[in-house]
C-alpha cells in the first residue's frame, strides 16, 4: 500500500491541515480572551495594554494564516 502511497507528503498535509485548522482557531480564541481583558470593569493600569498585544498578535496571526493559505490556493 505504501508504494501507490507517499506517506511523506501525507504526513505533512496532516500537520499543515492541523496547525491551520486548530491553530488559527486557537489564536482567534486567544485573541478574544485578550479583548474581553482589555476591556474588562476591572481596569488594572497593566491589564488593558497587555490584553490589546494580545489580541493584536493573536489576529495578526489569524490574518497572516488567513493570507498565506489564499496566496497557496490562487497561485495554483
Amino acid at each position: 500500500m505504501s508504494g501507490s502511497v507517499n506517506l511523506d507528503v501525507l504526513w505533512q498535509v496532516m500537520v499543515t491541515g492541523f496547525v491551520a485548522g486548530a491553530g488559527l482557531v486557537s489564536a482567534y480564541a486567544f485573541g478574544l480572551v485578550g479583548l474581553s481583558i482589555a476591556v474588562s470593569e476591572e481596569r488594572s493600569s497593566g491589564r488593558r495594554p497587555r490584553g490589546l498585544l494580545l489580541a493584536g498578535t493573536c489576529f495578526l496571526i489569524v490574518a497572516a494564516g488567513i493570507g498565506l493559505g489564499l496566496y497557496a490556493l490562487l497561485s495554483k
